[in-house]
């Protein structure tokens, strides 16, 4: 027999109903937000996408993204090297306010992440493949994680996923990919939004030192077709006079890039490395694709820092140039206007962009600024007119440095030691004349003025970005 009605049950159920009520809505709020995909590169400098016309490269994938979306052309990180640029991606602040300013110190900022504050606004949050911090992704606010630390061979890598490890075979970057949709298939509640933190290891070498990729993919560059930068051989005049014997330098010589063909030889292997990374990440599309949520997923792709392939002599990154600072941007989803964008964008606009797409109300404290005006084709008239760079320790062989870049314009302040006190050398390139920065017109009597605003300039970002200089972690 049917319950028996009585206005007793009718009261318990419609207190039961409205008690319920708040989360219920809160539910229905959750479930309308859009999911958020954040693809981090790594090593990945901002030339290797189709999108800047390098017609060499092979990226098809990303390509694919790029033109569905928005390229940001002029995009950079607030510290070329793996931590650190997590770090500033993470906690929407420069790494002197969150504790990472080179490869050993821990993270200070651990409240109010990314991961975190999209959790507390009903996301299911994840991170998948390369972590390189101090505190664990659970501690940053993603409820799952498979993933591996720091540097690792291109095969066979060994994942801990939700506290279990173990050894996943084949290309790392595609085992990141099938980990990731797994998540989406089996792990995830599909009822709530989900952000999905998704970090590549290619291009960056492997745990030897070279790019074992594909050969099919070593196949589609052979070395004598692959462009030799012209500065592979530059003598530094104008330079801070340390760089002819730094790491950057003497590594460069380790691999033999006094001469044009070993330098080739190894950009083989990065052009290769990046169409792998392409490949996975576009088996990642494709699922976003045939299961229905493209339409309601920003994709984010962008370079964690870039890399040296000869450039002035140099291999790897951290210092200030553009080949080493400047990365790929790309941006897609719901209510994107595909083109190019020129405006001056950095990693730490990513938290805040994706708090602004979510609903989350803004934080002042973040150093970064929303794209989301810019993603709808809106020109903003106060849009940032520089970019601040920060490296205030001495990492991989480099002296402490700031830097700040306009538009047109390159100012590098290189320091003594890590207290950013006593100022050593000066550089300046007028960008659009010098490209590929050989000519330092520090000197030139009728750049005053501009010297002078740019010093200007970077006295303003230390005075709202910076903190303390501490000393790099033992």
């Amino acid at each position: 027999m049917p319950p028996r009605f009585t206005f007793a049950s009718l009261h318990r159920s419609l207190s039961l109903l409205l008690a319920a009520a708040p989360a219920l809505v809160g539910w229905a709020q959750a479930a309308e937000k859009p999911n958020f995909v954040i693809i981090y590169t790594d090593d990945h400098r901002w030339d290797m996408v189709g999108a800047a016309r390098n017609l060499g490269v092979q990226t098809p994938h990303i390509d694919r993204l790029a033109e569905r979306g928005m390229y940001f052309p002029n995009s950079f990180v607030t510290l070329s090297i793996c931590s650190p640029s997590r770090a500033a991606l993470l906690t929407g602040k420069y790494g002197s306010a969150n504790g990472v300013m080179d490869q050993r110190s821990d993270l200070q900022a651990v409240e109010n992440t990314l991961g975190q504050r999209l959790a507390d606004a009903g996301y299911e949050t994840s991170a998948f493949g390369k972590w390189h911090l101090s505190a664990t992704p659970r501690e940053l606010g993603f409820g799952y994680a498979s993933f591996f630390y720091g540097l690792v061979p291109y095969w066979d890598v060994e994942y801990e996923r939700q506290g279990e490890k173990r050894v996943i075979p084949g290309f790392v970057d595609d085992a990141t990919t099938a980990e990731t949709i797994h998540y989406l298939n089996e792990a995830r509640r599909p009822d709530r939004p989900f952000f999905v933190y998704y970090n590549s290891f290619a291009p960056h070498m492997d745990s030897t030192y070279e790019w074992p990729a594909r050969p099919e993919s070593l196949a589609k560059y052979p070395p004598n077709r692959l462009p030799l930068t012209p500065t592979w051989n530059d003598p530094l005049n104008g330079k801070p006079p340390y760089l002819a014997r730094s790491r950057p330098r003497l590594r460069a010589l380790e691999y033999g890039y006094d001469d044009p063909k070993n330098i080739l030889a190894h950009l083989q292997g990065y052009y290769a490395s990046v169409t792998d990374m392409d490949t996975a990440v576009g088996t990642l599309l494709t699922y976003l694709d045939e299961h229905d949520l493209t339409d309601n997923t920003y994709i984010l792709l962008m370079g964690d820092n870039g890399w040296f392939n000869g450039e002035h002599g140099f291999t790897s990154k951290v210092l200030a140039y553009e080949d080493s600072v400047r990365v790929p941007l790309i941006v897609a989803g719901p209510g994107v206007k595909p083109g190019v964008n020129e405006a001056l964008a950095i990693n730490v606009d990513l938290m805040p962009t994706l708090l602004d797409l979510a609903g989350v109300p803004a934080d002042p404290a973040l150093h970064g600024r929303s794209l989301a005006p810019l993603l709808r084709g809106e020109q903003p008239v106060d849009w940032r007119d520089y970019v601040y760079y920060e490296a205030p320790h001495s990492e991989h062989g480099t002296m402490p440095h700031l830097a700040i870049r306009t538009q047109s314009w390159k100012y590098i302040a290189t320091y003594t030691d890590s207290t950013i006190t006593d100022l050593w050398f000066e550089e300046l390139y007028f960008l659009p004349d010098d490209p590929h920065e050989r000519h330092n017109v520090v000197g030139d009597p009728r750049l005053v003025t501009q010297l002078d605003d740019l010093r200007a300039k970077l006295r303003e970002a230390r005075e709202t970005y910076s903190a303390d200089y501490a000393a790099p972690s033992s």
